[in-house]
């Protein structure tokens, strides 16, 4: 496992924050600034999906997984529902009872391997929204994920829930990212989780 270091808080060069921001490729259509929008004005968002909801009727399958989902009390069973497909209202019904649940440890333990988009975006919303503050076990276990996919996204938690201390980190993990996958947007969460630190802390 890999430890970081970070630099002190007056050791961090605000020049070189705003020139990375500067200059660093800004796509303007990426999953990472899909995901920010969504959890930089929870609100909103919780309004905007329930009134999608309210507008998408409900299949016979939808009706029988929302059973499922509200009878399933096994953190295993929870657990294996994160990796399916589901529809607004049974994904929003789901990711209210992760985050009741004690997942913790579980989440933790499938995030290193798994490389399944839709777990991993389940398990950005239990991060993002749980009491606990995962960002210490983030960076203690960062060289251990296996997907960039999920890299990218637990950068987003950085960024929101993390840390001034973090920013030289993720500067270099955007600059890796966009050297190691051009044709992907990976990049796009841990620059868009600089530019957050930089806001709040910086600027």
């Amino acid at each position: 496992m890999k430890n970081y270091h970070f630099p002190r808080r007056n050791a961090i060069d605000k020049k070189e924050v705003k020139q990375f921001l500067d200059t660093h490729r800004d796509i303007k259509f990426s999953a990472a600034k899909f995901e920010y929008s969504i959890y930089l004005d929870w609100a909103e968002s919780e309004r905007i999906v329930e009134m999608a909801n309210r507008r998408c009727p409900e299949t016979q399958k939808d009706l029988e997984m929302r059973e499922i989902i509200e009878k399933t009390t096994e953190p295993s069973e929870l657990l294996k529902l994160m990796r399916k497909e589901l529809s607004g209202i049974n994904r929003s019904l789901l990711r209210a009872r992760i985050i009741k649940q004690e997942l913790l440890p579980l989440i933790k333990e499938k995030c290193i391997r798994n490389k399944q988009d839709v777990f991993i975006e389940n398990a950005l919303h239990f991060f993002m929204r749980s009491t606990y503050n995962c960002c210490d076990w983030i960076m203690g276990n960062y060289s251990q994920f296996q997907s960039e996919y999920l890299k990218c996204m637990l950068c987003l938690v950085l960024g929101l829930r993390g840390d001034i201390d973090m920013i030289p980190f993720l500067i270099e993990e955007a600059k890796r990212m966009e050297k190691e996958y051009p044709d992907e947007t990976y990049d796009q969460g841990p620059t868009l989780a600089v530019h957050e630190l930089a806001k709040h802390y910086l600027y």
